[in-house]
């Protein structure tokens, strides 16, 4: 059996030299963590600083919890930071769990008090396993499956090959106390329920159990890391203009499967999306058209073999005359005209966005374009109506955010579509004003 200090010098969440911040509860796990860190400072040149964080719940215990820290890193000649968060009000505000509320605040005040390097967190063999099996039961997919990774971003889990039986041999091998929390052993949620009943249950089948949980769990990651990485690489290589993703049908389901969730993310950061969202957009996809509804934030649309998932936001308000600074014409996209002289390109660069300005008539504006306006583009002698043109090009979702840009004598520009005919740069142009457009990528 290896030592504490062993499984932290041999595991993938070693802590790198430099600053490293211990997430320290003052339970059996982080007063072992902190403590084997002390032992390994010097070898591995850690400059080392714990933080605890008093969520304001469990009372007299939790002001407890802080004062037995305090003291501890205090001996240990380790500085010191208390955060206090409320908890149950971040939770009524947000409609989370207390539970989901508590773990979302704990993280947020370890990134604000620990600004630089790594914030080690004391999960264990046996935290993985759990997270595997409470995994399993709510039916998650691969990536759920493949437990807690050893590395997140700044967060560093040196314990994580560690047995819950090793930390607290370790801790009375020192003869070094440690404080519980009582709600370990109510039983109040699913994790609870299963650390109290499942895991002793499977470790009294098979001794082993959390072993080959881990090691199940780190052979998905593997499978689960290629078919991520090859995911993001088909979505690098298919992206189109407003959000779109191109020939998603040629492709593998659990790769598109990735891709959706990845787009989703873009479009709202927190989200998890369920499987049965991702399954609905994967229809639109095999069934070659249609649209869908994920949320009332989100909608999905197949329009000519491309796949667009958008955030609904509000159209343009008014009207906006051209400027050579960025501005917000539509929200959440900024717009700018910038002047230049004829290109030696002129003839081959994208003249979808270039227009000739001595061909304009009036003062250039964007409005919200209306159902009757038309353009007639270049190579064409005739009139189209925009309402066609962009029915035909856009997704519904960015349909009513287009800028379209007018002169006096009517459309001259529309996002996506292009320019009028009638101000297309030639070989007689000599001033040029080319439309900038930047969309985020949500």
């Amino acid at each position: 059996m290896m030592t504490l200090t062993e499984h932290i010098l041999r595991g993938a969440g070693c802590p790198s030299p430099g600053q490293c911040t211990v997430a320290l509860s003052g339970g059996a796990d982080s007063t072992a963590l902190l403590l084997a860190l002390c032992r390994l400072r010097e070898r591995l040149s850690l400059t080392l600083a714990a933080v605890h964080v008093h969520h304001g719940i469990r009372g007299a215990e939790a002001d407890r919890d802080a004062a037995f820290c305090a003291e501890l890193c205090a001996r240990c000649g380790i500085p010191f930071t208390l955060v206090h968060v409320d908890a149950p009000g971040y939770a009524r505000e947000q409609h989370l769990s207390l539970e989901t509320a508590a773990r979302q605040l704990r993280y947020e005040a370890l990134m604000q008090a620990a600004q630089t390097g790594e914030i080690a967190t004391a999960h264990h063999a046996d935290d993985n396993a759990e997270t595997v099996l409470f995994h399993l039961l709510r039916g998650s997919g691969l990536r759920g499956l493949t437990g807690i990774p050893a590395r997140s971003g700044r967060i560093i889990r040196p314990l994580l090959t560690a047995a819950k039986a090793e930390i607290l041999g370790f801790l009375e091998e020192i003869g070094q106390s440690y404080v519980e929390d009582s709600t370990n052993f109510t039983g109040d949620n699913t994790r609870s329920r299963l650390r109290q009943t499942l895991m002793p249950a499977l470790t009294a089948e098979n001794p082993a159990a959390v072993r080959h949980l881990a090691q199940t769990a780190a052979v998905l990651s593997e499978d689960e890391a290629f078919l991520t990485e090859t995911a993001d690489r088909e979505f690098a290589a298919r992206q189109t203009d407003f959000g779109g993703l191109r020939g998603l049908s040629e492709l593998a389901r659990p790769i598109r499967m990735r891709m959706y969730l990845r787009r989703l993310r873009m479009l709202e950061a927190r989200t998890d999306p369920s499987r049965m969202i991702l399954e609905g957009i994967d229809a639109l996809v095999q069934q070659g058209g249609g649209r869908y509804m994920p949320t009332g934030r989100i909608a999905a649309q197949l329009l000519r073999g491309t796949l667009y998932l958008n955030s609904v936001r509000p159209p343009m308000q008014g009207e906006f005359p051209l400027t050579d600074h960025p501005q917000e014409v539509v929200p959440g996209c900024t717009v700018s005209a910038e002047a230049c002289g004829l290109s030696r390109n002129i003839h081959t660069a994208n003249t979808r966005v270039t227009l000739d300005a001595d061909k304009i008539k009036g003062t250039l504006y964007f409005r919200q374009w209306a159902r009757d306006d038309t353009i007639m583009l270049p190579g064409r002698d005739f009139h189209s109506r925009l309402h066609t043109l962009i029915g035909a090009e856009i997704p519904a979702a960015e349909r009513r955010r287009l800028h379209v840009l007018y002169d006096g004598c009517g459309a001259v520009f529309c996002e996506g579509i292009g320019i009028a005919a009638r101000v297309r740069p030639d070989a007689d142009s000599s001033r040029l004003t080319v439309i900038r457009i930047t969309r985020p990528e949500g």
